[in-house]
């Protein structure tokens, strides 16, 4: 099949289009992060409870709120607080689901302001991620933030909320949950007794057949704008387009809101390997791609992905592909100098069945892994370090790593070119 070119990529960016997308982006951090809030935040002692709230309660930020009530009912030192959502029927069956204590909030200024509130959930449209994010630490709250941290062209504001959450000694938790799957510290503890060897090549994939991602439900085709739809909340830092129920509703399938493949999957499928072996920025990253299937109704971002990343400081090499046409799956493998590590059945959110050690001398081993509930997990390691001020598994420095990777992927793709980064002055070439 032939990779299409930047012409015929539906939603492609012209160079100047590019540029003034990602200058908006690059402007948006001195103002979204600005946030009209002093810094605060109560201490909080091992036996206090950590008042929660949750900005975006669709079908993810939905999930997390029955997990942290169930937390609460099972012992965990954890309460609903608050629940905020651009759209007014969500709002409202989210708050009734919480509890009668549960503040209802239309905006997540209104919701930050509360008190009561000491960390937030964003589970947002990925490109209110980083705003939002800036205005919580900004107020003095911890977040646990949806993966990806933000969108593709937001590269300033990752940078930006990486030093912000220093300065303010804010704990974040960027929400990829496989990293809290004891599955990949067996990995990392093989790699680090020399299984084998010094590891160059890394090559994992994610498969998936069907669009019904970003083809998202539309539960009122007749909804409009107004006081039970905020569209200019919705929109945020975008381009000002006029109002669509698809746009609204299924977002994932528009560039101005979303990445496709290289931000909705790669994130769980790459940030092992980040953690694993270290990883910071990328020196180069290629990708190519396009829409090969689902191009019947107005989608933008590509089903078909794969991104290329050198870090050469490490000598090292990671090759990701994706496609939404077949789901029949490819094993991952790290590559050494002295052998490989397969993954058998990988569900890169949780873990995967098992990892065979293929050595160049001696017997090959198969060791048992784990699907453990890595949500669970994750939630439990930012409470924890609500508590004690350590850094949680998934940091925003972690985060703007990963995020610096998708970024370069995305600039890539949308421009046919190889992207760069300057790890001196800290910015993306094309």
């Amino acid at each position: 099949m032939t990779t299409s070119t930047t012409q015929d990529r539906p939603g492609s960016l012209s160079r100047r289009e590019f540029l003034q997308t990602t200058a908006k982006a690059t402007a948006a951090a001195g103002i979204l992060g600005a946030a009209p809030f002093a810094a605060r935040g109560r201490v909080l002692g091992a036996n206090d409870t950590v008042g929660v709230g949750f900005i975006g309660v669709g079908g993810r930020g939905r999930s997390h709120l029955d997990l942290v009530r169930w937390m609460s009912e099972h012992g965990y030192k954890a309460r609903l607080v608050a629940v905020c959502d651009a759209y007014g029927p969500r709002l409202r069956s989210a708050a009734q689901s919480a509890g009668p204590d549960v503040k209802p909030y239309r905006r997540h200024h209104e919701l930050l302001a509360d008190a009561a509130v000491d960390a937030v959930l964003i589970a947002t449209p990925d490109r209110l991620h980083l705003p939002q994010a800036l205005d919580a630490i900004a107020a003095g709250k911890d977040v646990y933030c949806e993966k990806p941290m933000g969108h593709w062209s937001q590269f300033a504001l990752a940078k930006r909320f990486s030093q912000e959450t220093l300065r303010l000694r804010r704990v974040v938790q960027i929400g990829n949950q496989g990293n809290s799957s004891q599955a990949w510290h067996q990995v990392a503890e093989l790699i680090q007794q020399g299984a084998i060897g010094r590891v160059s090549h890394i090559q994992a994939g994610y498969y998936r057949e069907g669009d019904w991602g970003e083809r998202m439900p539309i539960p009122d085709p007749k909804a409009t704008p107004g006081p039970d739809l905020d569209w200019e909340a919705f929109l945020g830092d975008a381009p000002r387009k006029p109002f669509s129920v698809e746009r609204f509703f299924s977002w994932r399938s528009y560039l101005d809101y979303a990445g496709g493949p290289c931000t909705d999957f790669f994130p769980h499928v790459f940030t092992p390997f980040v953690s694993i072996f270290g990883l910071a920025f990328p020196a180069r990253a290629a990708a190519t791609g396009g829409i090969f299937k689902y191009d019947h109704y107005g989608r933008e971002v590509p089903d078909t992905f794969n991104l290329c990343l050198d870090y050469t400081d490490k000598k090292l090499a990671v090759n990701l592909t994706c496609t939404q046409v077949n789901e029949y799956p490819t094993e991952p493998c790290i590559r050494g100098d002295e052998g490989a590590i397969t993954l058998q059945n990988p569900a890169w959110e949780v873990g995967f069945d098992t990892v065979t050690v293929i050595p160049k001398k001696g017997e090959r081993r198969v060791i048992k892994g784990e699907k453990p509930n890595t949500t669970l997990k994750h939630w439990e390691n930012f409470l924890e370090c609500i508590r004690t001020r350590e850094t949680p598994l998934s940091s925003a420095q972690f985060g703007y790593h990963v995020q610096t990777a998708f970024c370069m992927g995305m600039m890539s793709f949308l421009k046919d070119r190889v992207a760069r980064f300057d790890c001196a002055k800290e910015r993306m070439l094309l």
